[in-house]
């Protein structure tokens, strides 16, 4: 089954030392296994907040608190290897995405991620 419907993009400005960050946590989080939910648990937060913080749609971001427990659990040797060595290139940086709405199957009753056709 496939919908058809206009795309939906969005910016957003972040700074590109956030950015780098938690594309490091994700990059480290995928290759260990972990999904957002178990991640999330685990460093104590709402069940959602790693992937609102990945989805760079939601203001939520990392704390040095959240990174100190995500090294722990991903166990990474310091909190040091998730925040780049070198100085950023840009303080803002401007991210466009694109939103996938959610939409409910009538045959399954089962949400599915909305296709586009270009």
């Amino acid at each position: 089954m496939i919908y058809i419907m206009e795309k939906l993009v969005s910016k957003k400005k972040i700074t590109e030392l956030e950015f780098r960050i938690i594309e490091k946590v994700k990059e480290v989080r995928t290759k260990k296994g972990v999904s957002r939910m178990q991640l999330s648990n685990d460093i104590r937060v709402d069940k959602g907040f790693v992937g609102k913080v990945e989805s760079y749609a939601h203001p939520d971001k990392y704390n040095f608190s959240h990174l100190f427990r995500i090294a722990k659990i991903l166990k990474i040797k310091s909190i040091r290897d998730l925040i780049p060595n070198d100085m950023p290139k840009y303080e803002d940086i401007e991210i466009v995405y694109e939103m996938v709405p959610l939409v409910q199957n009538k045959d399954t009753n089962k949400k599915q991620n909305m296709q586009y056709i270009a």
